[in-house]
């Protein structure tokens, strides 16, 4: 089994050197943007709607409430260690809005385009944006996407040993099935990573 073949199976995935990559193509906000989806496997909807107030750093949580999810269930949420002073630094470092990421107006949320822009440009300025179809309107569908960052959360946790379990309360999924995905892509994964492995 081959890298490719993860790929074909779940078409919107990219390696860790490529997110690698795409982190150092970009910095300050964007950066932590990038960082944070794939660090926390958030939905965008869910990273545009988040408060200050969601935010529980001192024991690494975001605690999403029950309306800002798709499923409509109070999750909470694990920030990975070396993004909690990230995070730290960027909400103190502007009092004009409640929100985490701010956008256009009065206290208005950053919008999901504005992440998804943030999202393309940087992977197009990175060298590892890429299509894999068009949509029913023949729009190029690109591969580096904020879902895309969600898929390489679950797939990279799974890899690094995270039960199933915790990763299905950590994306919010309800049923395990649809976590259960990723388990063949993560296996797919650690065998291109084993390749060159020698006793």
């Amino acid at each position: 089994m081959s890298w490719m073949l993860t790929i074909c199976m779940i078409p919107k995935l990219i390696s860790p050197v490529e997110f690698k990559v795409l982190v150092g193509a970009v910095d300050g906000r964007d950066q932590l943007i990038i960082k944070l989806l794939a660090g926390t496997g958030h939905r965008v909807s869910e990273l545009t709607c988040l408060k200050k107030s969601d935010l529980d750093l001192d024991n690494g949580l975001i605690r999403l409430q029950a309306h800002k999810t798709k499923t409509r269930k109070y999750r909470d949420v694990v920030i990975p260690g070396p993004l909690i002073p990230e995070l730290k630094r960027w909400i103190n470092s502007f009092d004009h809005s409640d929100h985490v990421f701010p956008g256009q107006g009065i206290n208005k949320p950053m919008a999901a385009s504005r992440i998804r822009q943030i999202v393309h440009e940087g992977a197009v300025k990175a060298g590892i944006q890429r299509t894999y179809g068009r949509d029913k309107n023949g729009n190029l569908l690109y591969v580096v996407t904020p879902h895309t960052l969600r898929h390489f959360h679950a797939v990279r946790a799974l890899d690094l040993g995270i039960p199933l379990n915790d990763l299905q309360a950590q994306l919010g999924h309800t049923d395990l099935k649809t976590t259960s995905i990723y388990l063949k892509a993560s296996i797919n994964h650690r065998r291109k990573s084993y390749e060159g492995f020698k006793m």
